[in-house]
């Protein structure tokens, strides 16, 4: 089985920022896994490992992220050659930042998130929606009674809405 990079796959043929960044954008998407000792191509090349290398990979991974992300780090033989594979469970809270910025995996690659997406991201993970937050210094007075009318009239002829649920004295 040929692996290649994915959503979910990242290869480095050595632990460096970008495994981090990478950690990082999985645990902001679905989660996925880095190895350790493969290139960009998916060549083996194997990688110098020893219990010292897993617990700094671990703590580096840990200290660079903010909610922190506990890696899970093992050895795996690929080609007869030692490689490590770096876990990443996807983070039930997001975003999680990498030295202070975000990153989200599309495809094969990292994507640097804008401030809208993290916001959106955020509400999101808490179950939350710009809908539900609430407009200061607005009142009653403020709604169109007639565009909140239709709205509801539109949501229930396209069943997105329960009509016995709609309740308007418009």
């Amino acid at each position: 089985m040929t692996l290649q990079e994915s959503e979910t796959v990242e290869f480095k043929e050595s632990f460096d920022r970008d495994a981090v960044v990478t950690a990082g954008a999985f645990a902001n998407t679905r989660g996925g896994t880095v190895f350790i000792g493969i290139t960009d191509r998916g060549n083996v090349v194997g990688t110098l490992i020893g219990t010292e290398s897993f617990r700094d990979w671990a703590n580096t991974i840990s200290q660079s992220t903010e909610p922190r992300l506990i890696p899970d780090i093992e050895i795996q033989s690929r080609d007869g050659k030692p490689v490590a594979t770096i876990h990443i469970k996807e983070n039930p809270l997001k975003p999680v930042s990498v030295r202070g910025r975000c990153y989200r995996r599309v495809g094969s690659s990292n994507r640097a998130m804008q401030p809208h997406e993290i916001a959106e991201m955020h509400l999101q993970s808490i179950g939350s929606s710009w809908d539900l937050t609430p407009a200061p210094k607005t009142t009653l007075a403020d709604l169109d009674l007639a565009k909140v009318a239709d709205y509801i009239r539109k949501a229930n002829e396209t069943g997105r809405r329960d009509p016995e649920d709609a309740h308007c004295e418009c």
